[in-house]
C-alpha cells in the first residue's frame, strides 16, 4: 500500500469523482484508476462503487477512507515539523455549515485566512444544524458549523462566535420600543409571526430562549415557515410579520432600511456558533491551522 494510492482513493471518496479528484491532486484520469484498482486488488476488496452520475465508498471504503486520511494527516504532520509553518502550505479543508455561518461569517472569514494562506482551497456546503451533524458523521466533510449544541460522543465541539438573536420587525411597522421591553410576550402574540422550519440551529435556540421568557411558540401567530434566514429577512422586509434572526443576518438589511432590529437582553438571547469535528480524525497541519485561526479570529 503506497501513499500515492491513499491519496487518490481519498480524493475520489470526497469529490465523488475520478475526473474531479484527478485535476484536484494533479494526476491523469488514468493514473487514478489505476492506483485504485491496484488498491483495491492488495486488499482484496471493492472500496467504491462506481454509477454513471458518479461514485460512492463502499462499506469498507468508507472503513478504510478514515483511516487513510489519518494517515495522511500524520504523514503531513511529520513533514511540517521538519519544514514548518508557512504561507506556502497548500491542501483543501471542507466544512458543511448552518446557514448563518455558511452565508453570513464564513465569506468573511476564509478571505481574511487566504490572505495569509492562499493556497488552501475551502469547499462550502450548506445545511440546517441536524443535517450538518447527521452529515459529518459520514465520510465526506472535514468541519461542521453548528448555531446549537451539539450532543455526540463522536463529535469535538470547538466554540468560536458569541452570537445573538434579535427582533426583526418590518421598517414601516410603528412599534412602541416600551412595550416591547415591558411585556414581550404580550407583543409577539399580537404580531404575524415567521417561523424558521425544523432542523434550524436558529429556530431550537430561538424555542429555548423564547421559553425562558414565557414565550410558548404554540401562542405565536404563525403565519410562514422558512427553511433559511435569507428568506426569513426578505419575508419580513416584505411586512409579513415579526420573527428572530441572527444579529449578524441582521445587520445588512437594517443598514440599507428593510427592516428594524431589537436587540434585547444580550444574556437572555445569546448563544454560541460552534466548530465541530469528529474525535478520531486526526487533524493535519492545514485543518489544525483552520482550527487555530478560527478559534482567534473574533478574539484578536
Amino acid at each position: 500500500m503506497e501513499m500515492k494510492q491513499l491519496e487518490a482513493f481519498v480524493a475520489v471518496v470526497q469529490h465523488n469523482s475520478f475526473s474531479k479528484a484527478a485535476d484536484m491532486i494533479y494526476l491523469s484520469q488514468p493514473t487514478i484508476s489505476a492506483h485504485i484498482s491496484s488498491l483495491e486488488d492488495e486488499l482484496g476488496a471493492q472500496l467504491l462503487i462506481r454509477s454513471t452520475k458518479a461514485v460512492y465508498p463502499t462499506q469498507t471504503g468508507k472503513d478504510l477512507f478514515h483511516r487513510a486520511k489519518n494517515i495522511l494527516a500524520l504523514r503531513d504532520e511529520a513533514i511540517s515539523s521538519v519544514n514548518g509553518v508557512d504561507q506556502e502550505l497548500s491542501g483543501e479543508i471542507s466544512i458543511l455549515a448552518s446557514t448563518v455561518p455558511a452565508q453570513f461569517l464564513l465569506p468573511e472569514i476564509i478571505t481574511a485566512f487566504q490572505k495569509q494562506y492562499p493556497h488552501i482551497v475551502f469547499h462550502v456546503h450548506q445545511a440546517d444544524s441536524l443535517q450538518v451533524v447527521e452529515g459529518l458523521l459520514g465520510y465526506r466533510y472535514d468541519f461542521g458549523i453548528v448555531g446549537t449544541s451539539v450532543n455526540s460522543r463522536r463529535l469535538i465541539t470547538v466554540p468560536f462566535y458569541r452570537d445573538t438573536l434579535v427582533m426583526i420587525v418590518p421598517q414601516s411597522m410603528i412599534v412602541n420600543k416600551e412595550e416591547i421591553y415591558r411585556d414581550l410576550p404580550a407583543f409577539l402574540r399580537q404580531q404575524p409571526f415567521v417561523m424558521r422550519g425544523d432542523g434550524s440551529g436558529t429556530r431550537m435556540e430561538m424555542e429555548q430562549l423564547l421559553h425562558k421568557q414565557g414565550i410558548s411558540v404554540q401562542n405565536l401567530n404563525i403565519v410562514a415557515y422558512f427553511q433559511d434566514t435569507q428568506s426569513i429577512l426578505s419575508a419580513v422586509s416584505q411586512g409579513m410579520g415579526v420573527s428572530f434572526v441572527s444579529k449578524v443576518a441582521a445587520t445588512v438589511y437594517e443598514k440599507i432600511g428593510q427592516i428594524k432590529v431589537y436587540d434585547l437582553e444580550q444574556q437572555a438571547f445569546a448563544r454560541q456558533l460552534h466548530l465541530v469535528f469528529k474525535k478520531e480524525l486526526v487533524l493535519s497541519p492545514v485543518q489544525k491551522l483552520f482550527v487555530t485561526y478560527l478559534e482567534n479570529y473574533f478574539t484578536s
